[in-house]
């Protein structure tokens, strides 16, 4: 290729001279894809959604269009919209591969198609599968079982909202206040003690774009210290107390988890006997 560029540049090819002629009307491609940050929000008018939504905070990318994509978007976004850069922070999210450590591709029969895994597991699930491998690692050797966990937890999930809205029938709150009579219980100390260290840990994590290890640290809260321990032991109490832990452990479970499974965590969130309960997408984290 280096030949071939040397050779054009001096309008030749194979002996012939190759008249060049520039069209005016198309823009380079990349040229073109760096005016995304502010060209799809009306630019050049000064539109409403121009001023709230530039600059914006995160761009999440592959690390192959560094050079090619963000580098333009950035000198573009200074150049025409007074200095401004278009973004804060860029994750560079890993590349998947095939299980055996090749690049997807149609043609080498590697690839996989999303909306089959959707399909076959359904959308959170396949979303599960692949923000839990995300480790750390810029190469991801995909490994469908971790769709078939996030099947199987989601299931988990659902029965976990069925047990506590039946158990707590009458008696659901969102929001508790921990006051003596429920610290006496060592069980109910415990649960309450490692929900609040999930909170702290899950958000760190986020703000710090380790998803992975955030949907890991709410995988095991849900499936062991709330579903295993906890709810069994609630089975053979029916205490306030008990109740209270259960619904608002349920409703924070639910708000944790819902940039992760956005379907189903909206879907029992929907179903909870909350008054005056607007979408969980919008509600405080």
């Amino acid at each position: 290729s280096n030949i071939r560029d040397w050779c054009i540049s001096r309008q030749i090819w194979w002996g012939h001279k190759i008249p060049l002629e520039g069209v005016d009307d198309v823009l380079d491609t990349w040229f073109s894809s760096a005016l995304w940050p502010f060209a799809t929000l009306g630019w050049p008018k000064q539109t409403k959604d121009l001023k709230e939504f530039y600059p914006t905070q995160v761009l999440s990318t592959a690390r192959d269009i560094i050079n090619l994509w963000v580098t333009r978007m950035i000198f573009s976004g200074i150049e025409f919209m007074g200095g401004e850069v278009p973004f804060e922070n860029v994750i560079i999210h890993p590349t998947v591969l095939a299980k055996n450590g090749q690049r997807m591709s149609k043609s080498l029969g590697t690839g996989i198609d999303p909306l089959d895994l959707i399909e076959k597991y359904g959308a959170d699930a396949t979303r599960f599968g692949l923000i839990y491998q995300m480790m750390g690692n810029q190469d991801m050797k995909f490994d469908e079982s971790q769709l078939l966990a996030g099947k199987k937890f989601a299931n988990k999930l659902w029965n976990i909202a069925r047990f506590v809205i039946t158990k707590t029938e009458g008696n659901f709150i969102a929001e508790m206040e921990v006051d003596k009579d429920i610290l006496n219980d060592p069980t109910n100390e415990n649960l309450l003690k490692n929900r609040e260290v999930l909170i702290e840990v899950v958000n760190k994590n986020i703000e710090n774009f380790d998803f992975g290890l955030a949907l890991h640290e709410i995988y095991n809260f849900v499936w062991h210290n709330f579903a295993d321990q906890y709810i069994e032991h609630s089975k053979k109490k029916d205490t306030d107390e008990a109740k209270k832990i259960l619904s608002s452990t349920l409703v924070i479970v639910l708000k944790l988890l819902h940039p992760f499974m956005p379907f189903i965590t909206e879907e029992i969130w929907q179903n909870l006997p909350i008054n005056n309960k607007k979408l969980l997408m919008i509600e405080k984290w």
